[in-house]
């Protein structure tokens, strides 16, 4: 899960001897709502939001005139994803310049290339069955979760976790390799765990499982 692997090179950059006219032009044909800008030898100077062209006189300034105005937002491209989706929920992004050590501009990462990043981690497109528990946060022991599932021949293909809000609970939700999920529920029940709903998957529903994990995966990240 590591940035510089997602990078996307779709995004040619702003100058900084461009006007903020060319970055409105931009944003509006890529429907970005942030831009970035670099300078010589591509080193990244910062990102340039439809907020302040909103609140400039004259757009036909160039760049490197107000670069007072620019935000200073990154990633460095030995980061993880989660680096990243830290910074763009923080900031309220929707684009993301990576860089390396030595300030040079490597690329983007969008929304679209996070949730990607996400999906692919979660082996959306694997067949299998989901589980869902619900557990106090002190009582998560995945060693335990792991050798109940694995009693019963179960193979884990992911497993992560969400805190349920205003509460010390939390959700743990498990994709499993397809099999009998009977034996892993009655297994689990066996432990005193809350087994509160599942999904089995089969030829005919693969499909919108995987549809309905994608957009819980989205759900999760943003």
């Amino acid at each position: 899960m590591i940035v510089e692997s997602y990078i996307s090179n779709d995004i040619i950059p702003l100058k900084i001897e461009d006007s903020f006219k060319l970055s409105a032009h931009l944003m509006d044909n890529e429907k970005f709502s942030y831009f970035p800008v670099v300078k010589d030898n591509n080193l990244y100077v910062g990102l340039v939001s439809d907020k302040v062209l909103y609140e400039l006189d004259n757009l036909n300034e160039k760049i490197f005139t107000r670069k007072d105005l620019l935000k200073n937002y990154f990633v460095y491209n030995n980061k993880t994803i989660f680096d990243a989706t830290s910074i763009v929920l923080e900031h309220n992004l929707d684009i993301l310049p990576v860089i390396d050590c030595k300030h040079k501009y490597l690329g983007v990462l969008t929304i679209r290339d996070i949730l990607e990043a996400y999906t692919s981690y979660a082996a959306v497109n694997a067949q299998g069955d989901i589980l869902q528990l619900t557990l106090n946060c002190n009582d998560l022991c995945v060693s335990e979760i792991s050798r109940i599932i694995e009693n019963e021949n179960g193979h884990i293909i992911n497993l992560f976790v969400m805190p349920i809000k205003e509460t010390t609970k939390i959700k743990v939700f498990i994709k499993l390799a397809r099999m009998e999920l009977c034996r892993v529920m009655k297994a689990f029940e066996r432990y005193n765990y809350d087994v509160e709903y599942f999904v089995q998957s089969t030829e005919s529903d693969d499909e919108e499982l995987i549809k309905n994990y994608d957009l819980l995966m989205k759900y999760l990240s943003i």
